[in-house]
């Protein structure tokens, strides 16, 4: 309830991630912030990754909450990296369940990719290129002039509701330019 009442606390919305299930961000249609509280206490563990996150916040980073199609990249060089991890096109979760990820959302992010690509900007994308029986023929022909970095994860404990084992597997990629 604080946060939601004063969202200009970066203190608030902090303990609010932090302590959200899987450290998820969701906000419901009047835009306030809705995620469970997690099943895990603050440890020593916790502390010393949010100290050390601290520690690296004192570098030069920006953050923003614009539409990936709004960001102004001109300034960006060779010197810089652009790391994405948009909502998959084939997936559907709590983050991206309000209007989704659209095959349009997927064409404009590669297509600045590509641009980036173009001026020696380096990027790295991760996505899956199928889950759970479905192909993002897309994102596949697109990666075909980039690196393929194939992820070998295994979230069976995130997908406890899947009932068939097959219906856990998924091919998730990394996908660079460099």
């Amino acid at each position: 309830e604080d946060y939601n009442k004063d969202t200009t606390n970066s203190l608030y919305f902090f303990v609010v991630v932090m302590f959200a299930f899987s450290n998820q961000i969701r906000f419901n249609s009047d835009g306030h912030f809705n995620m469970p509280v997690n099943k895990r206490d603050f440890n020593k563990n916790v502390e010393k990754n949010t100290i050390q996150f601290v520690d690296e916040l004192v570098h030069s980073y920006t953050f923003v909450n614009y539409d990936f199609r709004d960001m102004d990249l001109s300034n960006l060089t060779k010197d810089d990296m652009v790391y994405c991890d948009p909502p998959y096109l084939l997936t559907l979760a709590t983050y991206n369940e309000n209007g989704g990820w659209t095959e349009k959302d997927e064409r404009d992010l590669l297509a600045i990719l590509d641009g980036l690509n173009d001026r020696g900007v380096r990027f790295a994308l991760s996505n899956v290129f199928e889950s759970k029986g479905k192909s993002n023929d897309i994102l596949k022909e697109w990666s075909k002039k980039y690196n393929i970095h194939y992820i070998d994860a295994n979230y069976g404990n995130c997908n406890y509701q899947k009932k068939k084992k097959n219906e856990n597997d998924t091919i998730e990629v990394l996908i660079t330019n460099y």
